[in-house]
């Protein structure tokens, strides 16, 4: 019997890519909760705090500085994250807000216009 040529579905290695890039997000997330735990009880209200880059590149070791209550205010809604300008996006996220210092992005938002 012949062999079938292997036929690779876009859209599900689309989706693959996307979890992949999801997983990476919720990990740097995880790590920034740890910090944000440490960091609330030691750190002056007006200092920043070197938390990670949150956005979608699984490489990416940027460093995105932030007062503690700008974490809570951002982080209060789950579907939020903290990225610098110009990082990557998975699937289904915007950017919402520009800071100076850093991006607001959003799973099911609209782009800013």
């Amino acid at each position: 019997m012949p062999s079938r040529p292997i036929l690779v579905d876009a859209m599900g290695a689309m989706e693959a890519n996307n979890v992949w890039l999801i997983q990476n997000q919720q990990t740097t997330r995880s790590a920034n909760e740890r910090l944000h735990a440490v960091a609330a009880d030691v750190v002056a209200a007006d200092q920043l705090v070197p938390f990670l880059c949150e956005c979608a590149d699984g490489t990416c070791l940027g460093r995105v500085d932030m007062k503690v209550a700008e974490y809570d205010e951002i982080h209060a809604d789950r579907n939020q994250y903290s990225i610098l300008h110009d990082h990557e996006l998975a699937n289904g996220e915007a950017v919402i807000e520009e800071r100076a210092l850093f991006d607001i992005v959003s799973k099911d938002a609209h782009p800013l216009s």
